[in-house]
């Protein structure tokens, strides 16, 4: 119980909300700034500013830098977490967000011809079979980038895209990703995403699920790189109720300092996973929980193989999120 006296709290009470607003005010400002001087400065001016303040991220070592230090030790192991692949995982990520930014304006040759993609007559092989598509990947690359080269392809999908606040600035996000042809859902839209995505894949489309984050906090739970957390449901229910075929996808940049003949992207399109039978004596959850491992699985191979360019700076695994709540 509190020593404060009623008076005072209420009146911080207010006061705390308008900071709040306040901040989050100034945050939206700053991202309108940014998003405007992308548009307009050259690519490589906009990288250079984004990779400054990538490196001093890194030199400040704020709360998300310690965060992508944990997760990648997951992956890596402790004594290889060296200031070099922190310094190269950070500046991957402002390289994604340089990107994404500027990507409605790139030239279709370049989103088309800078991009190598191993295994794509697996999600061929999936789209002819008639029976709809998951496509699955962890936040790997630069998934838009590989969402624009999969439509510009003919291979139009639908997405789900996390709500982001403030609404105008989710709203620019959105309308980035629809000018590249892809249907962008709402996370946790009044309507639901599970029964859209679920209509589209009884028609025989594609959805792209980035699926390495429990967004929601109901996922299933998985041993990931050898300790429990949770993944969304999503893919594994999906795959399930509708008979599609779930393929892990694997994205990485390429750059030209590190052995490329230029700055692109690589993908690879992994064979579909065996889903569980349906059987009558089997429940529904066992059989999400075991795809969903399955799947956890794949992940942990593509981002062992690319760990430089997994951006993932929030909790992912349980001892995290419960040290953190």
């Amino acid at each position: 119980m509190s020593n404060e006296h009623p008076d005072v709290a209420g009146k911080r009470s207010p006061l705390r909300r308008w900071t709040r607003r306040l901040r989050r005010a100034a945050w939206a400002r700053l991202l309108q700034i940014v998003i405007a001087a992308a548009g307009r400065l050259s690519e490589d001016a906009v990288r250079r500013v984004f990779f400054v303040l990538a490196d001093l991220m890194v030199w400040r070592r704020g709360a998300g830098v310690r965060q992508l230090e944990r997760n990648l030790a997951r992956v890596v192991g402790p004594d290889a977490v060296t200031p070099t692949l922190v310094r190269a995982s950070v500046r991957s990520y402002a390289r994604y967000w340089v990107e994404f930014l500027r990507l409605d304006s790139f030239e279709k040759d370049r989103i088309l011809d800078g991009m190598a993609v191993e295994g794509l007559e697996h999600l061929e092989r999936a789209v002819s079979a008639g029976r709809g598509v998951i496509l699955a990947l962890p936040h790997l690359g630069n998934w838009d980038q590989a969402g624009a080269w999969l439509a510009l392809n003919g291979y139009p999908f639908t997405t789900v895209a996390e709500r982001l606040r403030p609404e105008s600035i989710f709203q620019r996000f959105v309308a980035i990703r629809q000018q590249l042809g892809m249907e962008v859902l709402a996370l946790g839209s009044e309507r639901g995403t599970f029964p859209v995505l679920a209509r589209r894949l009884r028609e025989g489309g594609i959805v792209c699920l980035v699926s390495d984050r429990d967004l929601a906090g109901d996922g299933v739970p998985v041993v990931f790189f050898g300790e429990p957390t949770t993944l969304p449901a999503g893919p594994a229910a999906l795959a399930c109720a509708t008979g599609a075929a779930l393929l892990p996808v694997e994205l990485w940049f390429t750059w030209r300092d590190r052995g490329s003949d230029r700055d692109g992207w690589g993908a690879r399109v992994h064979p579909p996973l065996a889903v569980p039978p349906d059987l009558t004596d089997a429940d529904r959850s066992e059989r999400i929980a075991a795809l969903t491992q399955r799947l956890a699985d794949a992940f942990a191979a593509a981002i062992s193989a690319h760990p430089e360019d997994w951006h993932m700076m929030q909790p992912l695994w349980t001892a995290d999120r419960r040290a953190k709540g």
